[in-house]
């Protein structure tokens, strides 16, 4: 089995389909199926469900794909602990690549990756958007991933928290529930929450804290976004409401929408995550002592 087989295998893991996959390595379909066949008699067994033009991993191929990441890890912490034996007086630029969600860079993250590239002047840093952090690390898209803190961190990940804000409910300022001397949680069974959907992190401690207390309120109408924009949009201009983090409270000013604060609610608590077994470049270990205060070895 040679490295070339198992690159080909992995990008038709990601790809999906042959004429994707091929169109990213750059060869001909013909020379990728040619290769994937040679892999699987190799083998012994079939690696994909071919469907059409769709392929999908047979039980036999998700085993290959787990070992083959690890593979892929092993051989590039090679050549990066072989690249830290520089010792050139002028660094190379660096580049760390953070995956992280497109809302938490806009509305706080991107100021903290500013003042790290004006503070590594050979570093840069490359955001990679996505709405699964583990999956882009593991599949080494990503060096990190910043993210709202949950507690079933899958077991290859190591999980680091790095700040909290308070979360606050917030509804537009004509909003029906206003009209009360007294704002009590249960005045909102009668509304549509809206926030984002189940891909994300903190999707599931907002659910789980209305589960405790709000118990008697409906998911019927509840809507489901991808992006702060879109909850704020809806909140502005309908009578739904949502949670959102306290540092948005500053861009509330400017529309017709105010906050409400209830003891019971959650912290949002922002970690860094990042592989167990990842070999710990000298860039890398000074981004995360920026974000961490902490020390890596």
């Amino acid at each position: 089995m040679e490295l070339t087989h198992l690159n080909y295998f992995l990008t038709l893991c990601e790809q999906k389909q042959f004429t994707r996959a091929s169109n990213k390595l750059a060869i001909s379909q013909a020379a990728l199926s040619k290769q994937i066949k040679n892999l699987e008699d190799e083998i012994g067994t079939a690696l994909f469900f071919r469907n059409g033009g769709d392929c999908q991993l047979t039980p036999a191929g998700k085993i290959l794909e787990s070992h083959c990441w690890r593979i892929k890890q092993e051989m590039l912490y090679i050549c990066e602990e072989i690249n830290d034996l520089s010792t050139t007086e002028e660094p190379d630029m660096t580049t760390i690549k953070v995956s992280l969600f497109l809302n938490d860079l806009e509305f706080k993250l991107n100021d903290t990756l500013s003042a790290l590239f004006h503070e590594y002047k050979h570093l840069r840093i490359n955001t990679i958007i996505s709405d699964n952090i583990f999956k882009s690390l593991e599949t080494l898209e990503s060096d990190i991933g910043i993210g709202p803190s949950i507690t079933n961190v899958p077991s290859t990940i190591n999980k680091i928290d790095i700040y909290s804000n308070e979360y606050k409910m917030i509804i537009r300022k004509e909003h029906p529930i206003l009209s009360n001397a007294t704002i009590t949680l249960d005045l909102f069974n009668d509304y549509p929450f809206i926030f984002f959907n189940k891909t994300f992190l903190e999707t599931k401690t907002i659910y789980d804290w209305m589960a405790i207390h709000l118990p008697e309120r409906s998911q019927e109408y509840d809507i489901q976004v991808d992006t702060t924009e879109l909850i704020l949009y809806m909140v502005n201009n309908t009578d739904t409401f949502s949670i959102v983090p306290q540092y948005l409270e500053c861009h509330l000013d400017a529309l017709n929408i105010t906050s409400i604060n209830h003891e019971s609610l959650p912290m949002r608590v922002m970690s860094i995550y990042y592989l167990k077994n990842k070999y710990m470049r000298t860039q890398l270990k000074q981004v995360l002592s920026s974000f961490t205060n902490a020390s890596f070895y």
